[in-house]
């Protein structure tokens, strides 16, 4: 048996059981004693003074016992377990319902999917609740949803939301899911507390493996005043057996997100099939905007539980941002049988080339190989357009119409260029590619551009060099560290390959210790939230490295440790170096908007200056309209929105009838595909999760719902005390008057 307070700071009060005494001693006066004649007359006989001091105790402990039941009636005492618990057995509830909002739960092998299931059931469950119940529903996702904001006796309000829930997309993590819900129990006052995950039994959802997560909503639940009872059911009945077969999309891979008009595009992806027959034939359609383009289909020849690799090449016409998607043929479980991806595709990209040996003979220019790889003189129609300055020029008004700029071998920079240029990539989403060689300041360097705060934390160790006289030691591109999407395009070893290059000189780089603070006064402006790392994306074959990457906020940077002219290597003089080069602007140009996120990661995208609020418009997946903001700035505006827990595709577009320089954009959301993975919860990890954290599984909603109102075995009593208290008031009241009667009587008969 459990006995316990649900507001136990309410016990303080009980230090007013002192008062009634204290005023009883404070009363009590001294008086000289003076003995006259007639005092005999007024003396009381010893009986009854005796009678009289009994009652004036048995009164003040009745006072003293009064301020007790009400103290121990606000400090809210419970009982669990006992005769007491089982004679008083109506309460009211705080019942939390999570709804699993995976993919898995869209399967429609039935005449409704467990989505719709487990919706119905909580309608059906709501008509057998009081009105002094709660009720509090949770969208399950990646993280949870609350639907209703606050526990709410409102039970229509509650019907209106669950008729508006989202359909079942992405995936869930039902151990978050339960820690929310067990937090906002938390802040509710019935004593019967429950939670129901309804869901359809998978185990990827539980992540019964995960003992840290499941470790932590032990710990709440340990937290909590009350008991709160876990209840699960699988609202799918028989689904995993029912499951023939399915066929998934992976995660698109583009070959870039930011391209221009003609140049081609690869998309990749890998199709997977799970079921019964050995092989499967399937067709595999392309499409973009969501036109099926026919002459792109193919046909795939897949293994029982095995993939198939399959890739699209498709050349745009059209400026603006564009989704690309592989779609399969609808199977029982649709959630994955299309896959999606956004990508922006412009006129020309602008490139700024700062030259850091400038020369009044082109070819002597430390960009001139760098502007004919970038823009050709006799390619009427270039997909960059370069522009070419000295160190001098470099300024925020020039930073603002360019996407990428490269620093090529600019032996420093003042501290005004360079905060502009960590504004560039930070806040406008720039690139920035920075090429080292002879001309380099180090110090300089290191002070103003690769600090913490800077473009990137590395440390210039020392400058290197081979001079390359024995064939055998020569230092060249390690094929298998060019591991990046855009890079593999360059591995293997043949005469004119990138691999192929030789590099006679290079700096000798290292990532920043993270303790490492920035210099001077930018210490006291570093932001506290996580930065990015420097990622080594190739390095020679000395293990020296060759390229870091980094992706910021909203911008990137890549450091070559080497030139970008063949002073340091013959890179210039393969011909990989054209491609190299276009595919390193547009990989760092893709920064300026990330469009393809991740669930509950945000949408930023620059808008034109002075739009408002009032003047765009985003949907979700499922055309619902999507809250955000607009970030004023100095260079333009900024829309934000952290509202991205649906996977798929999200619209940005103008209202209609207003006046805005605004274009449509569109982005994509995509989700873990390992929710395709539907093996159910096997025995020994539901007993884990019994045993470990007292989670009760039912294979019905009604086996659950039999044994959740059978287990009733808390119980209040503060009402019961409050009637105690009403009792003894009225004592009390009969006590006192008594006193003071009796006593008058007893003086008016001694007066006689």
């Amino acid at each position: 048996m459990t006995f316990d307070f649900l507001n136990p700071l309410m016990l303080l009060g009980l230090l007013g059981i002192s008062l009634p005494f204290l005023v009883h001693l404070l009363s009590r006066k001294r008086y000289d004693i003076v003995h006259w004649g007639a005092m005999q007359f007024l003396e009381l006989g010893r009986r009854t003074r005796r009678r009289i001091r009994l009652e004036g105790w048995l009164l003040l402990a009745i006072r003293m016992l009064l301020i007790a039941l009400i103290t121990f009636a606000l400090a809210r005492p419970w009982i669990s377990g006992g005769f007491l618990s089982k004679f008083i057995s109506t309460q009211s509830r705080d019942v939390v319902f999570i709804i699993d909002g995976s993919y898995s739960m869209g399967w429609e092998g039935e005449a409704t999917t467990p989505h719709s299931a487990a919706i119905q059931w909580v309608h059906r469950f709501m008509e057998e609740l009081n009105s002094g119940d709660t009720i509090t529903i949770i969208d399950a996702r990646d993280q949870p949803r609350l639907v209703t904001e606050s526990p709410t006796h409102q039970f229509e309000l509650v019907r209106e939301k669950l008729n508006q829930l989202p359909p079942p997309s992405g995936s869930s993590n039902l151990a978050n899911s339960v820690s929310k819900a067990v937090q906002t129990l938390s802040k509710t006052s019935n004593l019967e507390r429950e939670i129901i995950v309804l869901t359809d039994d998978q185990a990827f959802c539980w992540t019964p493996q995960d003992t840290i997560l499941w470790d932590q909503v032990n710990d709440l639940l340990q937290q909590s005043a009350v008991p709160i009872d876990l209840w699960a059911t699988n609202v799918a009945g028989e689904k995993n057996q029912g499951l023939q077969s399915n066929l998934r999309v992976e995660k698109l891979t583009v070959s870039r997100e930011v391209c221009v008009k003609n140049l081609p595009v690869k998309i990749a992806t890998t199709i997977r099939y799970d079921g019964t027959e050995p092989t499967l034939i399937s067709p595999v359609y392309f499409e973009v905007d969501g036109q099926r383009i026919k002459e792109k289909t193919q046909s795939v020849k897949i293994e029982n539980h095995g993939e198939a690799a399959i890739e699209f090449q498709y050349r745009f016409e059209d400026e603006g941002t564009h989704v690309v998607s592989v779609v399969l043929d609808p199977d029982q479980l649709p959630g994955d049988d299309r896959s999606d991806a956004a990508l922006h595709v412009t006129s020309a990209l602008p490139v700024l080339l700062v030259d850091g040996t400038p020369s009044f003979d082109p070819t002597r220019s430390e960009v001139f190989f760098a502007n004919l790889a970038l823009m050709a003189p006799t390619n009427r129609t270039p997909w960059i357009q370069t522009t070419i300055i000295e160190k001098e020029q470099l300024n925020a008004e020039i930073l603002k119409n360019q996407a990428v700029v490269i620093l090529a071998n600019v032996d420093a920079l003042t501290e005004t260029q360079a905060g502009d240029l960590i504004d560039f990539v930070n806040h406008e989403g720039g690139g920035v590619m920075i090429t080292l060689g002879d001309q380099i300041n180090p110090e300089q360097y290191q002070k103003l551009l690769f600090h913490a705060d800077g473009l990137i934390p590395v440390e210039l160790k020392a400058h290197e060099s081979n001079p390359g006289i024995d064939f055998g030691n020569l230092t060249q591109i390690s094929s298998d560290s060019l591991q990046m999407p855009w890079l593999t395009r360059f591995r293997g070893e043949y005469a004119s390959g990138l691999t192929s290059a030789r590099f006679n000189h290079w700096w000798d780089v290292s990532i920043l210790d993270e303790d490492v603070k920035p210099p001077d006064d930018k210490a006291e402006k570093s932001e506290a939230k996580p930065r990015s790392t420097p990622v080594k994306i190739a390095e020679l074959s000395n293990n020296k490295p060759l390229m870091y990457l980094m992706n910021h906020e909203r911008g990137r940077v890549l450091l070559l440790t080497s030139s970008l002219d063949a002073d340091w290597n013959n890179l210039p003089t393969k011909p990989d170096y054209v491609p190299f080069l276009h595919e390193a602007v547009f990989e760092l140009s893709s920064g300026r908007v990330f469009r393809n996120i991740n669930t509950d990661e945000p949408i930023v995208v620059p808008v034109p200056a002075k739009t408002t609020i009032d003047q765009l418009e985003v949907l979700d997946p499922n055309n619902t309209p999507v809250t955000g903001t607009i970030d004023p700035s100095a260079n333009g505006a900024t829309f934000q929105s952290q509202n991205t827990s649906l996977p798929g595709v999200y619209a940005l577009n103008p209202k209609q009838g207003v006046e805005t320089d605004l274009k449509a954009d569109r982005f994509v959301v995509n989700f873990d595909r390992s929710e395709s993975d539907l093996t159910p919860l096997s025995k020994a990890q539901q007993k884990s999760l019994t045993d470990d954290y007292h989670l009760k599984f039912f294979n019905t909603l009604d086996e659950l719902k039999q044994a959740m109102f059978s287990d009733v075995s808390e119980t209040e009593f503060w009402r019961f005390l409050l009637l105690i208290f009403l009792l003894l008031m009225v004592g009390e009241l009969f006590l006192t008057r008594r006193l003071v009667q009796g006593g008058h009587a007893t003086l008016s008969d001694n007066s006689h």
